[in-house]
């Protein structure tokens, strides 16, 4: 994980979860080389939660504003 002030990096799917349900951070950037099966999963979890996803560049961010911690899915 890479950190710029209010913008935290994940380098996988599991990361950019474990950084947006920590609670300590607001904005967190896809800072790999994401697929559409990972992407359209993590914009389920979170988007259905108030999550707000743009893409900045080759990546993408989450922002997270007032929002819902989504159920853990059992994989």
């Amino acid at each position: 994980m890479k950190e710029n002030h209010d913008l935290t990096t994940a380098n996988n799917y599991l990361d950019a979860c474990h950084l947006l349900r920590s609670g300590y951070v607001k904005h967190v950037r896809l800072g790999w080389n994401i697929g559409s099966d990972e992407f359209f999963r993590i914009a389920s979890d979170w988007c259905d939660a108030g999550a707000k996803i743009k893409r900045d560049g080759d990546s993408f961010i989450i922002s997270l504003k007032g929002f819902a911690i989504p159920r853990q899915q059992q994989s």
